[in-house]
């Protein structure tokens, strides 16, 4: 008969500083929202659909993968790591929070946003909303609203 307080005993040995027994480690946000905006948690989304040719759309309302009340995500279904547009609704963070110490305020035909200068979120427009924010990739405003598009070389 095996001793088992000695093989446990053995597996918690084995478990110190190995990162497969401990608590996961929380991802950045910046890595958060960009897995969003790529798919990552598509499978947990309350609605995924299509809007029309080739853009498509999934919606988080009862568990977003953001901290928020509600995350939506239009993408190009040929091209979605870089054709999309992220609505955050009620987040518990700001553009600032996404776009670092050394973004900048640029000014659009929607009002001022924020433009991160460097970084993962270096191709992405963060515009405040009255309930959230909204992201938007240099893909997605090249395609949909290329009105926003000089914000990126202010």
């Amino acid at each position: 008969m095996p001793r088992l307080p000695a093989v446990l005993t053995l597996a918690a040995l084995l478990c110190v500083g190995a990162t497969a027994c401990g608590p996961k480690e929380q991802v950045d946000l910046t890595a958060r929202v960009l897995f969003t905006a790529n798919g990552s948690y598509d499978a947990q989304a309350d609605i995924r659909d299509r809007i029309g040719g080739v853009l498509r759309r999934v919606v988080w309302t009862t568990r977003p993968p953001l901290g928020a009340r509600a995350v939506t995500v239009r993408f190009d279904g040929n091209a979605r790591s870089t054709i999309w547009e992220m609505e955050i609704q009620a987040p518990g963070f700001n553009a600032a929070d996404l776009a670092g110490e050394e973004a900048r305020i640029v000014r659009t035909p929607k009002g001022e946003a924020v433009h991160p200068t460097s970084g993962r979120l270096a191709d992405v427009l963060i515009l405040p909303t009255p309930d959230g924010l909204r992201l938007l990739s240099r893909g997605y405003v090249a395609e949909q609203e290329p009105a926003l598009y000089s914000a990126f070389g202010q």
